[in-house]
């Protein structure tokens, strides 16, 4: 078996793709072809676009592709989680400490959410609606709190394991208008109504006859509630901490490159962490079945997988930061990295941490390179830099635009080559 890279991924729905679509015609849809084809193309210029540097020293010229930035692309996943959790983390409300809690699905109810992908939403409403009535209950008054729900799909093996991730303010403004903090959150009461909340949505949401008896079973079969985790620490409040924190829960793809160990053709082998036993377990799995692990993933068009409520809401957010500004001590918190909002790594940083050498290096002459063009899939060029640089330069020289003293007009080959250094030096350039 060939050992896995990051391209891996490629060659599987490169291979097997169509097969799999008459195999499985439910996948067979624009959307889902879509999503696949960008995830090929992802790195390819001519499909992509590029940016396109060159050296002003030796003509040297090195093109960049654009990324597909999709969470299905593993070559894409770290940085769009990166985005992700620089955004979460500008959400925070300063001086709040937060609170994780995992709600989760029983095994024989995940298939009514996998049919009906119209649930995940009201499934995501309901964790919201269900972590303030535990907050209330725990206060003994009606709480108005914060909440960022981020849902996942895929369990630690691949399976489709819908769960939600909520990350709340540990507390809520009370109808007096006061801060109403909620140090201590009882487990049994957050299973029993996570129980009822679920429940009541499948209850509500689904028109067939069929789930009333998976209901029945769910209310005899988990006379306790079912499974919630709730982190016994406080969440790091900020800063890497934070970051670090919540890079594993935030739209991480449902494998990781490092994660695959193999592709020969045939069959696709993977590890993970198992919860239960907590060993690291090896999968190798028919190659039509680990591509099927992979695109039940892929969530309806539109679909936002993390949403805000309460404090957090968009509408609300704004007035609610200004509120708990006079209600809420805005002290340092307790992480020794501090709050504060780390600023999006460029690409240059991102290349060279990777890879360990700069991207914008020449790799004739080690000399810096400048931005030359931007060339779009669709639109073609629509920047090209050197074309302002030498209409600014040259409309006042002798020889006329585009043209240098004593010689004739460049093309694009030769445009850089040939212009003198002193020439460059002169104007403030190399």
């Amino acid at each position: 078996m060939e050992h896995a890279d990051k391209d891996t991924l490629k060659w599987v729905f490169r291979d097997h793709w169509d097969a799999f679509k008459a195999a499985s015609p439910r996948y067979n849809t624009e959307y889902h072809n879509g999503v696949v084809a960008k995830m090929l193309d992802c790195g390819d210029p001519e499909k992509m676009g590029f940016v396109q540097y060159r050296c002003l020293y030796c003509g040297e010229t090195r093109r960049i592709a654009f990324s597909c930035k999709s969470s299905f692309c593993l070559s894409c996943a770290k940085p769009y989680t990166d985005r992700w959790v620089g955004f979460v983390g500008r959400r925070l409300l300063p001086g709040v400490v937060y609170r994780h809690i995992v709600l989760t699905v029983p095994d024989f109810l995940r298939v009514w959410f996998y049919r009906n992908p119209g649930l995940l939403s009201p499934l995501m409403r309901a964790g919201a609606a269900c972590v303030r009535d535990v907050f209330s209950r725990t206060a003994g008054v009606e709480l108005d709190i914060g909440s960022i729900v981020v849902l996942q799909t895929a369990g630690r093996p691949g399976n489709y394991n819908p769960h939600l991730h909520i990350l709340l303010t540990g507390g809520g403004l009370n109808p007096e208008g006061g801060w109403t903090p909620v140090s201590y959150i009882p487990f049994e009461l957050v299973h029993r109504k996570w129980q009822y909340y679920l429940l009541t949505l499948l209850r509500e949401e689904v028109a067939d006859r069929a789930v009333e008896r998976a209901i029945d079973q769910a209310w005899r079969g988990y006379p306790r509630g079912f499974v919630a985790f709730v982190d016994k620490g406080k969440v790091p409040p900020g800063g890497e901490g934070l970051a670090r924190y919540l890079a594993k829960y935030v739209v991480s793809p449902p494998i990781s490159v490092r994660r695959i160990e193999g592709y020969d053709g045939r069959s696709v082998s993977y590890w993970y962490h198992d919860h239960k036993t907590g060993q690291v377990e090896h999968a190798t799995l028919p190659v039509l079945k680990f591509i099927g692990r992979m695109v039940q993933h892929i969530l309806p068009k539109g679909f936002q997988r993390i949403r805000y409520y309460g404090l957090h809401g968009n509408t609300r957010y704004a007035q609610a930061r200004q509120t708990l500004a006079t209600v809420v001590p805005a002290s340092a918190p307790p992480d020794p990295q501090g709050f504060r909002v780390l600023p999006r790594k460029p690409f240059r940083q991102l290349f060279f941490e990777s890879f360990g050498r700069d991207p914008l290096l020449c790799p004739r002459c080690k000399s810096p390179m400048e931005l030359e063009r931007i060339v779009h899939p669709k639109y073609g060029i629509i920047k090209d830099y050197f074309e302002t640089f030498f209409t600014e330069l040259t409309d006042d020289e002798p020889a006329g635009r585009g043209e240098l003293p004593g010689r004739g007009p460049l093309d694009d080959a030769e445009r850089v080559v040939q212009i003198p250094l002193p020439f460059l030096q002169a104007r403030g350039v190399g």
